[in-house]
């Protein structure tokens, strides 16, 4: 059921926005270690639309998915912290351990 999903929903959807924000600043920044920041936000922000996609058409796979994408919230969050002091990496660090908390959860619920 879509209702499972909701507050994944919410938190994937401002993961993705956040990750992608991170993704142009930390990408164009000239620092290659902000650079590999990039990567992981695009990683953390594709796995993110697979899972919407698959939350929203209930499948059977979204679960899964769900998990998945909480390991790349963390990966990408535990690079973020890097830079407390940038705020897009502060907002994306936010953002990404929320859309993973709550990614866990969904994925408890819907396995339930």
């Amino acid at each position: 059921m879509v209702a499972v999903y909701v507050a994944c929903l919410e938190t994937t959807s401002d993961c993705i926005a956040a990750a992608e924000r991170c993704a142009v600043t930390c990408g164009t920044s000239g620092d290659a270690e902000r650079e590999r920041c990039a990567l992981f936000a695009r990683d953390c922000a594709d796995v993110g639309r697979l899972v919407e996609a698959l939350m929203l058409r209930r499948s059977p796979y979204a679960e899964n998915a769900c998990l998945l994408h909480a390991t790349a919230c963390d990966d990408f969050a535990d690079y973020c912290a890097k830079w407390p002091n940038e705020a897009c990496c502060r907002e994306a660090m936010n953002a990404a351990r929320a859309c993973a908390a709550a990614c866990r959860a969904c994925a408890v619920k819907e396995a339930a």
